[in-house]
This record gives C-alpha cells, structure tokens and sequence, in this order.
C-alpha cells in the first residue's frame, strides 16, 4: 500500500528565474516573428526619416490643446451642416438601385468626354442646329432620360 503524502513541497521561482524564463519566452517569441519585427522595425525607420514619427510625438504631446481645438472646429455650423448633407447624401444613396447609378454615372463619363472633346471645335451651335440635333438618336435618348427625370423631381418636390 502507498504512503499518505502529509505534506506538499511547492517551489516558488524567485524573481530572478520568473524573470529568466520570461526574458527566454521573449526571445523565443522575438525569433518566431523575426520577419515581421524585421519589416515594422523597417516601417518604423522610413516614419523617422519622414518626419512623422516627431510629429506624432508633439500631437501626443498636446493632445489636451489639439483636443479643445477640435471640438471648436467641430462645434461650428458649418461641420454641422456638412454632417447633415453627408447623412443626406448617404439616405439618397442607399435608395437608389446601384445599377442605375452605374449606368447613369456612366453615360455622364461619355457626356463629358465628348463635350471636352467638342469644346476644341470651338463651333457654336445655332438654334436650328439644336432642333436637328434632337433628330439623333443619342441626343433623343438624353433628352428623353432628362425630361424623365425632371418630371421624377417634380412628382418628389410635391410629396414633401
């Protein structure tokens, strides 16, 4: 039969082996990453060179007075303005099919570039070039979508 243990032995590290097999667990952690420490310590050297490691250091530094002056900037109405439009813009945004948005933002590209294109030309356009011109096609069909669209506008301008 076994023998009672009636007393336990614990071994408590000093501090100075708790600090030994830390120190072995660093490095043996430093070693598995040596890449990736090789690459920030890189990072970290180009963001001296550049200036905006001293930079960060001051912002830190003064944070308190950078702070105080953000909130005045962002108190003013102007920031509460455009927060309101960005809010506008994005409930406009998430309403409309993507697609369209695609398709009508291309059209305008084209627009664009063919006006550039044209203002070179330098040639003005009388007012009975315009009535032919709504004969073609392409000017039909633009003309058509924005007639379209303003009626759209309208109907909306009404509802609210």
């Amino acid at each position: 039969m076994a023998k009672a243990i009636k007393q336990i032995d614990r071994t408590i590290p000093t501090a100075k082996e708790k600090q030994t097999e830390e120190l072995n667990e660093l490095l043996s952690s430093i070693a598995k990453h040596k890449e990736t420490l090789t690459l920030l310590l890189d990072i970290v050297e180009e963001l001296h060179k550049v200036g905006l490691l001293d930079m960060l250091q001051g912002m830190l530094k003064t944070r308190h007075k950078l702070g105080l002056l953000a909130m005045e900037e962002l108190d003013k109405p102007v920031v509460h303005d455009l927060v309101k439009s960005g809010i506008g813009a994005f409930n406009f945004l998430t309403k409309v099919d993507p697609e369209q948005i695609s398709r009508i933002l291309n059209g305008m590209s084209e627009g664009l570039k063919h006006s550039s294109e044209q203002l070179e030309n330098d040639k003005t356009l009388g007012l009975w070039g315009m009535m032919k011109a709504t004969k073609d096609p392409e000017v039909n069909q633009s003309l058509t979508t924005f007639i379209h669209f303003l009626e759209g506008m309208g109907r909306g301008l009404k509802t609210k």
